[in-house]
C-alpha cells in the first residue's frame, strides 16, 4: 500500500513574512484597551500608536503573554480569538 504522506524539508531559520493584512475597528480597540489596561506589559510601546495590522495585534498578544499575569492571558487569548 503506498503512502500519502510526502516528507517536507526542514527550512531553519526561517522566519514568517510581515502580516500587513488590516484588522478589524473591533480588534484594534482590544489591542488598545489591552494596551492602556495592561500598561506594565508595554512600557516601550506608545500609547497613541496605532494598531491596524495583524503584526501589531500579535505583538500586543505576545507581550501580554510574555508579561502580564493571568487576567493578560486571558485578555490576550480573547483578542487572538478575534483574529
Amino acid at each position: 500500500m503506498e503512502s500519502v504522506l510526502q516528507e517536507q524539508p526542514a527550512i531553519y531559520c526561517a522566519t514568517a513574512p510581515e502580516d500587513s493584512t488590516p484588522v478589524s475597528e473591533e480588534v484594534s480597540r482590544m489591542a488598545h484597551e489591552a494596551v492602556k489596561n495592561f500598561h506594565e506589559c508595554f512600557w516601550w510601546w506608545n500609547a497613541e500608536a496605532p494598531i491596524t495590522t495583524r503584526a501589531d495585534v500579535r505583538a500586543v498578544v505576545e507581550s501580554l503573554r510574555e508579561s502580564g499575569g493571568h487576567r493578560a492571558w486571558w485578555t490576550a487569548q480573547a483578542i487572538h480569538k478575534c483574529l
